[in-house]
């Protein structure tokens, strides 16, 4: 009933409810009340006629659902309704380097004993797949790429990208996610 009457409609349709209750209303009040409720209802039966001759125009022109809404507001509606369980965002793992048998995670800075050997390597335009801990990870060793291309301002040989199996979409999509 709330969600058919505006704020001070439900207001006074609360105040007469109450009065009604400790037979209290007034016969004035009772047709005030009587007119809340069947406007309410007029709204109702609007609404679930124009519900219905929606339903009908979407039935007889046979309109899809992804012709009303985007997929996003398909899955969202989904996710709302139980039908499609609601995913976690992918963690990504940042980028792991390993020297002198020590493994470093290249969150914010990357620490000296690592960062100038790593650097002038790549700087060098030699491999710096000695120094990547995780080389089967693609992603992670597109983000370590991307990284290093982006702090250097020198691009990574193709050689090199391909002994690390990744392409330069790769390393351009993980360029565009720091850059974000």
């Amino acid at each position: 009933m709330a969600k058919l009457l505006n704020d001070q409609e439900f207001q006074r349709f609360s105040e007469l409810q109450q009065k009604q209750a400790s037979f209290t209303i007034t016969n004035d009040e009772a047709d005030e009340l009587r007119d809340i409720v069947a406007r309410a209802q007029k709204k109702r039966d609007d609404r679930a006629s124009a519900m219905k001759t929606a339903e009908e125009a979407i039935t007889q022109f046979e309109i899809t659902p992804d012709e009303l809404f985007s997929p996003e507001q398909i899955a969202e509606a989904a996710r709302n309704f139980g039908l499609i369980p609601a995913t976690k965002k992918e963690r990504v793992l940042p980028p792991s380097l390993t020297f002198n048998g020590k493994t470093h995670q290249w969150t914010r800075a990357l620490p000296v004993e690592i960062r100038e050997p790593l650097f002038e390597a790549f700087q060098g335009g030699q491999s710096v797949k000695a120094f990547i801990a995780t080389p089967k990870d693609a992603t992670r060793c597109a983000a370590t790429i991307a990284r290093l291309e982006k702090e250097t301002g020198v691009q990574y040989a193709q050689v090199w990208l391909e002994e690390l199996s990744l392409t330069r979409g790769q390393v351009d999509d993980a360029l565009a996610k720091l850059a974000a």
